[in-house]
């Protein structure tokens, strides 16, 4: 059934049944437990280092995206990249599920716009505001999208006991990145944002939608909470990345 709003973005089918579903034309062929991390130089040196075998791919007409295997753990581990953007992210997340993934744990960057936030500060986002359009095909319209309770409330344990700081906060989802103005990050933080990213709305739209345990990491990178853009040199902080990543495959192996 169809609801129709004035608006495209905010008109909703209720319907399960797709035309195009990635079970048509993918096998169940991947671990059950997945991490998903947007660090490639990192991840590229983690394989590696770890010898980790390609069992799949993510493909694209732009690109293919491979898929490790971490198998030095009790339970087999897969590992891979997104695609970018909430489009991208719900496309992973829908086709990995498809491939028998069930358990998610993502890392990622994030844009702070909170005033004083440190460079490399753990994030757990517990909710997104839903400033995108993908999450409006898996949901009927709300402002917010929480994350999936049970697997974050892991991820907050599981930091806890390795001794790793880390912030709660609620993440604003854009899907303009040239459009962060000051008047919205001021209207964003104001309803209680302190990062601002591109995915996970989605993220956590797919979770729900089909009760996917799925959890994200994200750190503090560039500064977009001033008056003028602050990278911070976001994109070279590579002992965070790795540390992300490895942080990721621990909580993995438990959940």
């Amino acid at each position: 059934m169809i609801i129709k709003n004035k608006y495209p973005v905010c008109e909703f089918d209720t319907s399960i049944s797709p035309i195009i579903k990635p079970t048509d034309f993918l096998e169940k062929t991947l671990p059950s437990k997945c991490v998903i991390t947007f660090f490639r130089k990192e991840l590229e040196q983690f394989v590696e280092d770890e010898k980790l075998p390609v069992i799949g791919y993510l493909h694209s007409e732009v690109l293919d995206i491979p898929i490790y295997e971490y198998n030095k753990s009790k339970d087999r581990i897969c590992i891979t990249m997104p695609f970018c953007t909430a489009p991208g992210a719900a496309g992973t997340i829908e086709e990995l599920y498809a491939m028998g993934c069930e358990k998610f744990i993502i890392c990622g960057g994030a844009g702070s716009i909170k005033k004083g936030s440190k460079v490399g500060e753990i994030i757990v986002p517990v909710a997104a505001v839903r400033d995108e359009g993908t999450s409006y095909h898996y949901l009927e319209p709300s402002r917010e999208v929480e994350c999936h309770k049970e697997t974050t409330d892991y991820v907050i344990s599981g930091l806890e006991k390795l001794g790793i700081p880390y912030t709660t906060g609620k993440t604003w989802t854009t899907d303009a990145m040239y459009r962060e103005t000051p008047e919205m990050i001021e209207l964003r933080r104001n309803e209680g944002c302190i990062t601002v990213e591109m995915e996970t709305a989605a993220f956590f739209a797919v979770s729900k939608y089909y009760d996917i345990h799925l959890a994200q990491l994200l750190y503090a990178g560039d500064d977009v909470s001033g008056e003028k853009w602050d990278t911070r040199n976001w994109n070279h902080q590579m002992n965070v990345r790795s540390n992300m990543i490895i942080t990721a495959v621990k909580l993995m192996e438990e959940l």
